[in-house]
This record gives C-alpha cells, structure tokens and sequence, in this order.
C-alpha cells in the first residue's frame, strides 16, 4: 500500500515576514543555548576563559530555515535572491562583528554578526521570493 504525505504529517507553511523571522530568531536562541553548553563543556577540562567560541555557530541553525525557504520554490531566481540575500546578509554581520568593542568576547561579538545576518536575509528573501517566486506545486 503506498503512502502519501497527509496533512497530519506537513509542517505548517511560513507564510509571512513575520512567521520567517520568528521562526529564525527561535532557530538562533536554540543554536546559541547550545553554543553555551558547548563551551561551558570546553571551558571546565581546559580552564580557559568563556565565551572563546565563535558566536557565529549559534546562527547554523538559522540556515535550515532558509533552507526549507528554499525548497519551497522553484525557478531560477530564487538562486539570484539566495546570492544577494547571503551576500548583503554576510555583508551586515561582518559589519556588526567588526563594529563590535573589542573588548567583548568572541562568542558575543560573532553571535551579534550571525544574528544580524541571519535577520537582514529575512527580509530580503520574503520580499524578493513573493514578488519573483514560483511556488513548488506538490
């Protein structure tokens, strides 16, 4: 017996700014708790200081959102709105992160460029992909 995907089993849709950029910014508070484990794990057998992690992991989980984002569409210009978006999102962390005082460790500095990033995407890809995209017929 074959079976289809039914209703029980899709995740809901994003379908507004709103819902992408909450989603992402749940995405990165899970990413950073757990960068937090991650170091506090590093930091007790070693005793170096913490907050030496790159704060930019925290914001690896935000691309699966945008990942699915992704998929959802078709057609060519997804791909040129996924480069400017990356581009002009990766452009603003960096900003961010440069910007930062120097003082601050990594973790912080690097988690405000990732999440900077990851919210400047946001809306670039909501704006472009609703006026250009095609969406997947299932």
């Amino acid at each position: 017996m074959a079976q289809g995907k039914s209703a029980e089993n899709e995740r809901p849709k994003v379908e507004t700014l709103g819902q992408l950029l909450g989603t992402a910014l749940a995405y990165f508070v899970m990413g950073a708790a757990v960068l937090v484990v991650i170091d506090l794990v590093f930091v007790l057998p070693t005793g170096r200081g913490f907050g030496q992690t790159s704060g930019w992991i925290a914001a690896l989980p935000t691309v699966w959102v945008y990942t699915e984002q992704f998929r959802r569409y078709t057609g060519a210009s997804r791909w040129g709105l996924m480069l400017i978006g990356v581009l002009l999102g990766l452009a603003a962390g960096f900003a961010v992160a440069i910007i930062a005082p120097a003082t601050w460790p990594p973790m912080v500095s690097g988690g405000l460029g990732g999440l900077v990033a990851a919210l400047v995407y946001g809306p670039l890809w909501h704006t472009g992909i609703k006026t250009f995209g095609e969406e997947r017929s299932r």
